[in-house]
């Protein structure tokens, strides 16, 4: 037996996490006694019987592996589950426009919407891809922009995806990635029965603050946001994702105010942390991070801190389709540098950006492959592969300092694990 090349340990506070990337498993134990496991996981065919339940339980979930383990095998296998291959994924963006305007977006709102030609050259490329061998599922997932300012194309091409599902017996699920302020009553029932089952919606920080950032003339954002939320609970999932910064992170009376707003019943709400992406990563201590999750916790909702995994730019079968007719990998990419178009018979005609659709792991130019962060990483984003293969030749690891990014990352996976088994 040997020790995993994937196992790390780390010191978070006055405890060792000790955590394997390729299976995701981890534990929490004192300093003490970490030295002792440490000197276990390294030499674990030195150890006598005292310690044969321990090394069977780390065998168990990867910390330990015999000899002839091929463990680029198994990282292989991991990847290719989660490329989703029975499953065709699509994101629609139907405008770049939004009723608000947040500081941090990163969008440019351009005065695009999806046309009726787009529209139908967009149905039949769904129903070419549906018609692969293996494709059992149908994801569909709305960005913008503001998806909902074209309310009327969502639920028509939320409903016609989902006939198409139940036509070829396949499951379908669709998501929405709104601000919540355009709905209402009404329209989450004709979302429900159109087939949304799934919304991301965010605030950003308490009631003052978020009303700050998403100004709604003479109404609260926050306020029908938060009202929204309570309806979408009752028969859907929604993802609340908190986007903070060291100005608005205030966890007592952001929680005062979920607490006071949505409703008792949460068992379909999760609260999602996220740092702003324009923030300093040392900017908010951590302490006040996991204070949140806490509090978030003590009321009910399941805290979840953003981790890294495979992006579903790398899903086996995934187009996004922007509102002016070109398609890609990546919702990040600016529509009017993309080349790429559906033709009339459903085909995608790649431009120069084909280079970045090549994942790490089906990519021979890449330096990741021997990394022992790579089972969590899996790479550099879509949108930055090809840069670097135009000017290196090769995928290049995207961390400045990958020690201190993978080990924070390892924190927050480690940390969510801990509040689901809080939770059940």
């Amino acid at each position: 037996m040997k020790a995993s090349k994937f196992n790390h340990h780390l010191k978070d506070g006055n405890s060792i996490i000790f955590f394997n990337t390729l299976t995701e498993s981890s534990f929490r134990v004192s300093e003490k006694t970490a030295v002792s496991i440490d000197k276990i996981l390294k030499n674990p065919d030195l150890q006598d019987n005292r310690f044969s339940l321990f090394i069977s339980d780390m065998k168990s979930q990867g910390f330990i592996i015999d000899d002839d383990c091929d463990e680029y095998a198994l990282l292989k296998c991991k990847y290719h589950n989660l490329q989703k291959k029975d499953t065709y994924t699509f994101m629609l963006l139907p405008t770049y426009q939004c009723n608000l305007r947040c500081w941090y977006c990163i969008q440019k709102h351009a005065d695009s919407w999806l046309s009726d030609q787009s529209i139908e050259r967009i149905k039949t490329r769904v129903k070419k891809q549906v018609a692969r061998d293996g494709i059992r599922n149908i994801t569909l997932m709305w960005f913008g922009g503001e998806p909902l300012l074209a309310f009327d194309k969502v639920v028509e091409l939320t409903k016609w995806t989902k006939e198409l599902a139940d036509l070829n017996n396949m499951s379908f699920s669709c998501s929405v990635t709104t601000n919540g302020t355009l709905l209402n009553e009404q329209r989450i029932e004709q979302l429900r029965q159109a087939g949304v089952n799934h919304y991301q919606i965010t605030i950003d920080g308490d009631r003052s603050t978020h009303n700050s950032i998403k100004v709604l003339g003479k109404q609260s954002a926050y306020d029908t946001t938060l009202h929204n939320i309570g309806l979408l609970s009752q028969h859907t999932t929604c993802s609340l994702r908190f986007n903070y910064t060291k100005e608005n992170m205030h966890p007592e009376s952001i929680i005062n105010d979920l607490d006071r707003v949505l409703p008792k019943s949460r068992h379909n709400i999760r609260f999602t942390i996220h740092k702003v992406w324009q923030e300093d990563d040392d900017a908010v201590p951590e302490n006040i991070v996991t204070d949140l999750m806490e509090k978030a916790y003590r009321i009910n909702l399941l805290p979840v801190l953003a981790e890294p995994g495979l992006c579903y730019t790398d899903y086996k079968y995934f187009d996004c389709f922007f509102a002016n007719g070109t398609v890609g990998k990546c919702d990040n990419i600016d529509p009017s540098e993309l080349t790429s178009f559906i033709d009339s018979e459903g085909n995608v005609k790649f431009g120069n950006e084909e280079a970045s659709f090549t994942p790490v792991m089906d990519s021979d130019a890449s330096e990741c492959k021997e990394c022992c962060y790579l089972p969590i990483c899996w790479g550099p984003c879509t949108a930055k592969r090809h840069p670097m293969l135009e000017s290196t030749g090769s995928i290049r690891c995207q961390f400045d300092d990958k020690h201190k990014d993978m080990h924070d990352s390892i924190r927050r996976i480690h940390l969510n694990r801990e509040y689901v088994k809080k939770s059940q």
